[in-house]
């Protein structure tokens, strides 16, 4: 899967936020985590700087908070296991009968990933397996985590085809499970949330979902009746022909994304977890910066 790296434009931009530090602090940071990592019984040692570089990146180069979330992607692996693992082409194929997922190659000028999902014209509801869905999803995360910084995240929506049942299979408790799995376990920094081609009951739907979001995402959920408005906020030269951009065609990047999902079928079994029966009882604030409780990760 190609994903494009920042550009020195782009890069002179991120270095201009205000919690920047350069790569030489950043493994120096990479070097304490790993330290910190090994003094954790419950939690796996890491080697892989490069990820763990991308983890306080994604982390506004925070190493309190990283420490934080890394916390809570290795727990949360143990505790909902079902949200995690290798991807079989079966599984794949389930998945893609009713949508699609794509991340755009090309970063926005700020910095920012597009993570993409449509749906698919389908009447048989009763084979929509959320549970799936939202597996494939966090393993897209995993792999962005993977390749590059994760210096901020677009999410676009795109319900053409999505059917209320669709809706109504993201139950309260998967939705907090998905939430959890993902906002509070990924360095995931959420600038903005984009619906497209909303069916009438949209926006009743939004007010639901908006209960169980942080008070910053709240505000970043835009609801987009045609693709101008959208492009206000994401620039053509990053968003697929199929939105009226100059990207490429977006099948090809999901066909890329579904090669990349299946080539790291291993690395997503190998991934390792926490082991709960070793988690001291009380972490001490100054090392974890929790005190035994995960705090929520901010968003941004």
């Amino acid at each position: 899967m190609l994903l494009l790296p920042a550009s020195e434009t782009q890069l002179e931009k991120l270095k201009a936020e205000e919690f920047y530090q350069p790569p030489e602090r950043i493994e120096e940071d990479v070097t304490q985590l790993m330290e910190w990592l090994t003094k954790q019984p419950h939690l796996p040692d890491v080697t892989d700087r490069k990820w763990l570089s991308h983890f306080i990146i994604g982390c506004k180069y925070n190493l309190q908070r990283s420490k934080q979330v890394i916390d809570a992607y290795f727990t949360v692996r143990e505790e909902l296991p079902d949200f995690f693992g290798g991807l079989s082409e079966q599984d794949l194929k389930n998945a893609a009968h009713h949508g699609h997922m794509s991340l755009f190659p090309k970063l926005t000028p700020n910095g920012e990933r597009v993570f993409c999902t449509r749906t698919h014209p389908t009447s048989d509801d009763d084979q929509f397996e959320a549970q799936l869905i939202i597996k494939t999803a966090i393993a897209v995360l995993d792999l962005e985590l993977k390749d590059t910084p994760m210096y901020g995240n677009i999410i676009l929506l795109d319900l053409e085809f999505v059917r209320l049942n669709q809706f109504l299979a993201c139950t309260p408790t998967l939705t907090k499970n998905l939430l959890r799995c993902t906002i509070d376990a990924f360095p995931l920094r959420v600038k903005a949330i984009h619906y497209v081609n909303p069916p009438k009951f949209m926006s009743r739907l939004i007010n639901f979902f908006k209960m169980f979001l942080p008070n910053k995402i709240k505000d970043r959920l835009f609801v987009h009746d045609t693709y101008d408005s959208l492009y206000e906020h994401v620039s053509k030269d990053v968003l697929p022909e199929k939105y009226g951009g100059s990207a490429g065609k977006i099948e090809e990047m999901e066909d890329k994304l579904i090669e990349h999902l299946l080539q790291n079928k291993e690395w997503f079994e190998s991934r390792p977890r926490a082991d709960l029966s070793k988690r001291p009882f009380s972490e001490k604030t100054d090392d974890l910066g929790t005190d035994g409780t995960f705090k929520k990760l901010a968003i941004d």
